[in-house]
């Protein structure tokens, strides 16, 4: 038999740092921008405390027409493998087909019952806020630690945001607008106050900031596709969009940002800046592209956004299946 050798181990050392009982770094600080304790030094959800009851009903007041946008991929056997997570099962315990055959339930029901297993990042999905840390420390100075592969996330779990999002969607179309290369653009504010501007959309705090680069469309449609780069963000908008007070961000990529970092050789810095610093919502993998076309042909670019996170007590994600209605 071919054993193989030891890995290779990496010396480490116990942190200095002590955690108290509130389960916070003692002495943690944020980058800048931040929202540590704006909603409390306890709150755990974000920006999400930006979508009050009354944008709830500003956001009503978008829809003139009754229409209405999936912004989620399929799941299933037939869906594109698009991120970096494992493919999704579905499989079936029970099935009408075993009655017809002879193989029936105890009842003679006739039934059928299927289960899926899947990652919660694995398809159109929300990063949670226990997703990413950095320093040991996510959101709020919660200790990195709470989050173990026994209990989930202690503290910022998915659970926390099972109530919905729902706010005034906006569409930042600047794979359209800026004729952006889908595998090596990037967006950055000058970008995205252009294509705002030309839309004539003015954010306003709250908003829900979708951003359409055609990364999805374009590697779906590719019969082979560059996987290691995409479209995003550069990672100088963090200020703009804290300046802006937008609740979540989501695109039609896999991070959001664009991968690699073109500021730089820090890993998904906007991640840091965002869902660590700010408490700011991450989607990915939005299927913008039928909205996208329905904006451009009635010059709209705005609509009542509704998504709910699985109730995953300790999740650090959740898939979605978003709505907008116009």
């Amino acid at each position: 038999m071919r054993l193989p050798g030891d890995e290779q181990l990496d010396a480490w050392r116990p942190p200095t740092y002590t955690v108290s009982a509130d389960g916070k770094v003692d002495g943690a600080r944020a980058g800048t921008p931040n929202n540590w304790g704006r909603w409390g030094d306890h709150d755990q959800r974000g920006t999400a405390n930006l979508l009050t009851a009354d944008r709830v009903v500003e956001a009503g007041r978008e829809i003139r027409t009754g229409k209405s946008f999936s912004l989620a991929l399929p799941i299933g056997k037939r869906s594109p493998l698009v991120g970096s997570r494992v493919a999704t099962i579905h499989t079936f315990t029970s099935s009408t087909v075993d009655d017809i055959v002879g193989d029936s339930s105890a009842l003679g029901f006739q039934t059928s019952d299927d289960v899926v297993v899947m990652p919660l990042q694995g398809a159109t999905q929300l990063d949670g806020l226990a997703h990413v840390a950095a320093d040991d420390t996510m959101y709020n100075g919660y200790w990195a630690g709470l989050t173990t592969a026994r209990s989930g996330a202690r503290r910022l779990g998915i659970h926390h945001l099972a109530n919905g999002l729902v706010g005034r969607a906006v569409l930042v179309d600047a794979g359209r607008h800026l004729q952006l290369d889908p595998y090596t653009g990037v967006v950055d504010v000058d970008g995205l106050e252009s294509t705002l501007a030309a839309a004539g959309v003015t954010v306003e705090p709250g908003d829900i900031l979708l951003i359409r680069t055609g990364w999805l469309g374009a590697f779906l449609s590719a019969e082979k596709s560059p996987r290691t780069r995409s479209a995003g963000l550069a990672p100088s908008t963090a200020q703009w969009l804290a300046d802006a007070d937008v609740a979540l961000v989501a695109t039609d990529t896999r991070t959001v940002e664009a991968l690699p970092n073109p500021e730089g050789d820090a890993v998904l810095p906007l991640h840091i800046a965002a869902l660590r610093d700010l408490g700011l919502l991450l989607g990915e993998l939005f299927d913008l592209d039928d909205w996208a076309r329905d904006c451009a042909e009635d010059g709209a670019y705005t609509g009542m956004f509704v998504a709910a996170p699985l109730p995953v007590v300790g999740g650090v994600g959740s898939p979605l299946n978003p709505l907008v209605l116009k």
